[in-house]
């Protein structure tokens, strides 16, 4: 087939410029003997130069021309899938509605259409725009660019995802302040209603007594943990300079995690200096907490939480600093990306926080932050501060 043998003779290689211009000479030369006309050759020439994969169809559907930029976006050699139906090569979830939008084209139903959809690739589904044109032959056929949008819906992903935690945070005080004060008034009857179990310890058994004296306690500890957590979302957002404990604050930190960390291991502590820092509370708890939800996301969900665990560790290291590490018994990282680990937009994994801002944050008090990891052992942030004169 012409497309398909011109897709396999106009392919061009690193060359200097002027072996280039040769080369472009002579295989124009080839096509011109093979029966293509120079309309056609500058049409193919132009495809293979473009960084869009540019596409034809014939009037089934099925691929008769492919840019070489398919390999690249797809991994996929062109030559593999020619003579197939674009539909295929969609993610099932898409491909429905393209190939009515396909067929609506071939029956010139319209003439064109552009959307972005998944593609079928080696390394797993990529986000691309298809732009589709009815051909000017009339015969059904279907002229189109698939674009790499991945990078782009990624982006976007991500910028929703900030959209939503901002909006979050402005949401958290006015949260935090309603449920503050019915768990006051919980409390205070709670221990209300301690106090007087005494005066009915004549007119009921003594082990009747007991139980409600017990279960009064839990509940009145349950309301008493949800009030400590909730004064630690509203300190999240505090923006107060001065001295900061590390131990109590990696106390708190430890208890914003303890819902997601029970279902995959323990917490650790293993606090050998009681130091405080200076700086801003609110920023030093975003990055501690970030290194350790980090290191709680790192521990397989529902895997042994007697052997996996997040250790927490204070020590003094000389020179008017103290070290905080943050442990864990996770995968751990490859080498090849422990030298950008902290660089922003950098994501090894789904669904964890950003470790550049922990950098930052660390950086503007002053201190610094490494890390260590062994694949399949788990991974160390270790970060050093200064200590509060």
């Amino acid at each position: 087939m012409a497309y398909q043998q011109l897709s396999q003779v106009i392919t061009f290689e690193d060359e200097s410029p002027s072996r280039s211009a040769l080369s472009r000479m002579g295989l124009l030369a080839e096509g011109l003997r093979s029966g293509l006309s120079a309309d056609a050759l500058r049409y193919h020439f132009l495809a293979e130069q473009l960084s869009e994969v540019v596409f034809h169809l014939d009037g089934q559907g099925n691929l008769t021309f492919l840019g070489p930029t398919w390999t690249a976006l797809t991994g996929l050699a062109v030559e593999d899938v020619l003579g197939q139906p674009l539909a295929e090569m969609v993610h099932p979830e898409e491909r429905p509605r393209v190939q009515a939008l396909l067929d609506a084209i071939a029956a010139r139903v319209q003439a064109s259409f552009r959307l972005e959809l998944k593609l079928l690739a080696a390394g797993g589904p990529r986000w691309v725009e298809l732009a589709a044109h009815s051909s000017p032959t009339g015969q059904g056929e279907v002229l189109g660019t698939l674009t790499d949008v991945t990078e782009r819906r990624q982006l976007q992903a991500r910028l929703q995802q900030s959209d939503k935690l901002a909006t979050l945070g402005m949401l958290v005080p006015g949260f935090t302040h309603e449920m503050n004060n019915p768990l006051a008034f919980m409390l205070a009857n709670l221990d209300y209603l301690l106090s007087s179990m005494g005066d009915i310890a004549g007119s009921a058994p003594a082990s009747q007594v007991a139980e409600w004296r017990e279960a009064v306690g839990e509940v009145r500890e349950g309301a008493e943990r949800l009030r400590q957590l909730i004064g630690h979302l509203r300190s999240y957002r505090s923006e107060s300079q001065g001295p900061v404990d590390l131990n109590t604050l990696l106390d708190s930190v430890g208890q914003m995690v303890s819902s997601t960390l029970r279902s995959r291991g323990r917490l650790v502590r293993d606090y050998g200096a009681r130091a405080e820092v200076a700086g801003s509370e609110g920023g030093l708890r975003q990055a501690l907490l970030n290194l350790v939800l980090h290191a709680v996301l790192s521990l397989r969900d529902g895997g042994d939480t007697e052997e996996n665990e997040v250790r927490l560790v204070t020590r003094e290291a000389g020179g008017g600093s103290v070290v905080v590490e943050v442990h864990d018994t996770g995968a751990g990282f490859p080498p090849e990306q422990l030298s950008q680990i902290f660089e922003p937009g950098f994501t090894p994994r789904e669904a964890r926080p950003a470790l550049s801002v922990c950098r930052d944050i660390v950086r503007g008090l002053g201190g610094s932050i490494t890390v260590t990891s062994v694949v399949g052992r788990g991974t160390v942030f270790r970060v050093t501060l200064p200590m509060a004169s």
